[in-house]
């Protein structure tokens, strides 16, 4: 018997993908039509009875609960409330977040599960995703957001008088604005931008800790924006096979940082003195700086699941970034 992990379809996760990983996906109520389509979250009778019946699959092992963010929906709180019924057998993650990032934590939380992981274990593989999450969304008309309550009405009139095309981010459970673009293209260039960043980041952390990179997973999400969102693909798989060599780049042409003239040739002095011992240590050839590892990385499409579509409206898209 084995630990079993829960998550809902705010996670995104393709039903064969998640079939796969041996992780269950419940869906969140949707109702309406058109402009008047709203959601729901699930209450804590139908959680209830989700984590009984895998306990009973589990034979008591425990099950590992990832929902969407607190801030988002009153899903997480009726987890709680539900988790609270069966006796500690149940382990509820504050996610913080929604998208592949929580798609990608609970594949993560099924790959320990799978292993013989225990309940600790398994919570706390999804929590390590979680705690190197980075989600970005562009959404094409941010009316559904509006209406859904998921942004300030002062915001939303704000941003569509001034045209602005804005990329928001989940930072601790909330929308918050990371950038303001005019156009479609620009909001595509600057995901691209800000992807590579988390990227390099990585990679330049690794190499301060003696480490290997962490491998990464980048999700690209989309609500009726099956072209754009290959066209990101393609873009960010772009900047990324360019990253090598301008790694390389940096590490031969450090930007120099402002300092006085003094002190710029005190290190000038104690640089070609680093430099002298370094060649006596090697035979007389200095050491030729080298850059920072990059890690492995998984680019994929995914399609926004019908809950987060009533709120992000047709054309959004999203970027999810984790290291797993």
């Amino acid at each position: 018997m084995t630990v079993h992990v829960i998550t809902d379809s705010a996670s995104c996760l393709p039903r064969e993908l998640a079939d796969a990983a041996g992780v269950t996906v419940v869906d969140l109520y949707t109702s309406g039509q058109g402009a008047e389509k709203t959601t729901a979250g699930l209450g804590a009778l139908e959680l209830t009875a989700s984590y009984a019946r895998l306990l009973e699959r589990s034979g008591d092992e425990g099950v590992v609960a990832l929902h969407l963010s607190k801030e988002l929906s009153s899903t997480w709180s009726n987890a709680v409330t539900a988790a609270g019924v069966l006796e500690g057998k149940v382990r509820v993650v504050d996610t913080n977040t929604a998208g592949m990032t929580l798609g990608y934590a609970a594949l993560e939380a099924a790959r320990v599960a799978r292993a013989g992981g225990s309940l600790d274990e398994v919570a706390d593989a999804a929590d390590r995703v979680l705690n190197t999450a980075t989600l970005w969304l562009y959404v094409h008309k941010i009316d559904s957001l509006r209406r859904g309550g998921r942004l300030s009405t002062a915001r939303t009139l704000l941003t569509t008088a001034l045209a602005i095309k804005p990329i928001l981010k989940l930072a601790d459970g909330e929308l918050q604005l990371a950038a303001k673009t005019r156009t479609q293209a620009k909001a595509m260039a600057k995901l691209v931008e800000m992807t590579s960043e988390v990227v390099v980041a990585e990679a330049d952390a690794a190499a301060e800790e003696s480490r290997k990179p962490r491998r990464m997973k980048i999700g690209i999400m989309q609500s009726e924006a099956v072209e754009p969102a290959k066209h990101l693909k393609q873009l960010i798989e772009e900047q990324l096979a360019e990253l090598p060599a301008e790694l390389m780049d940096r590490a031969l042409k450090p930007e120099k940082s402002k300092k006085s003239e003094k002190a710029d040739k005190a290190d000038k002095a104690a640089k070609a003195a680093q430099d002298a011992t370094t060649e006596d240590a090697v035979g007389g050839a200095a050491a030729e700086p080298k850059p920072p590892a990059l890690p492995d990385i998984d680019v994929e499409l995914f399609e926004v699941s019908e809950g987060l579509a009533v709120h992000t409206g047709p054309g959004a898209i999203g970027v999810a970034v984790v290291c797993v």
